[in-house]
């Protein structure tokens, strides 16, 4: 029989560890003196000490490695569970390769002197129910007469907004030459219900989008629109939808242009 220090010292393991390894129950001693304390290894131990190292030097977690080592059938879980890991290993060089490109990229548009760089975030964007109003404006700044078209004919008919206090714009079509540009406004309601006259009740499904959120005022919306598009073909994305945005900070809300706070989204797959 081995002293708990006599078997660190042989395998290589810390006093400490050896005594998280018994409270867990992935190595426990051959024999325990309790009026001592004292802990006490069979040498035989040694070769499940060695082989619990081996398995932590491969990335595996403590609990992976009782799952491996229990009831003695180590050599048919051995396998299974090394090809679970190299799966997982090869995923992970897949996303540390993929973050590799994404910081160079973002290193070059520094040097570039790119005023977006590091802007777009990959969001679960969830559903919503929503009720909206489409319509066509000559500039993109008459699209507050939608809105307010929308919340006049919404209180009006009785409909209750949600107290999510943002809107939804999408950009369907812009014909610059005849100077027509087709919008949509949303609010998110409660619940849907039949359409009333010029609104529409529907549902935003969930997507996966690239999104910039940005402060200040809206003549910066062509220059993030630009820069998420370039930004979506250089990163292996594909673009599944129509870009919209959301009016967290507006004029509905705030006087000062300066303060307002908008996400730019664009539908995205892989």
């Amino acid at each position: 029989m081995l002293k708990i220090g006599e078997f660190s010292t042989l395998t290589g393991i810390s006093i400490h560890m050896l005594r998280n390894y018994d409270n867990i129950g992935l190595l426990k001693p051959e024999q325990v003196d309790y009026q001592t304390g004292y802990r006490f290894y069979g040498e035989k131990q040694i070769v499940q000490a060695n082989r619990i190292q081996v398995l932590k030097s491969l990335g595996f977690g403590l609990k992976e490695i009782a799952e491996v080592l229990i009831n003695d059938t180590q050599d048919n879980r051995m396998k299974s569970f090394l090809i679970n890991k190299i799966n997982v290993k090869k995923d992970d060089i897949k996303k540390t390769q993929h973050q590799i490109l994404q910081m160079q990229q973002a290193l070059d548009e520094l040097e570039k002197q790119y005023k977006y760089t590091l802007t777009v975030s990959i969001k679960r964007l969830p559903a919503r129910r929503v009720i909206s109003l489409r319509g066509y404006i000559k500039e993109f700044n008459e699209e507050g007469l939608l809105w307010d078209r929308l919340d006049r004919v919404c209180r009006a008919n009785g409909v209750k907004i949600s107290d999510a206090q943002y809107g939804i714009a999408m950009t369907h079509s812009v014909d610059f030459e005849k100077k027509v540009i087709d919008v949509e406004v949303f609010k998110v309601v409660e619940h849907t219900g039949p359409d009333i006259d010029e609104l529409r009740f529907s549902e935003m499904p969930e997507i996966e989008a690239a999104v910039v959120a940005f402060q200040g005022i809206y003549t910066q919306i062509g220059e993030i629109n630009s820069y998420i598009y370039h930004w979506i073909m250089e990163n292996g994305y594909k673009i599944s939808g129509k870009a919209f945005s959301i009016y967290y900070i507006s004029p509905e809300n705030e006087p000062n242009p300066v303060n307002f706070v908008t996400e730019i989204c664009y539908p995205i797959k892989k």
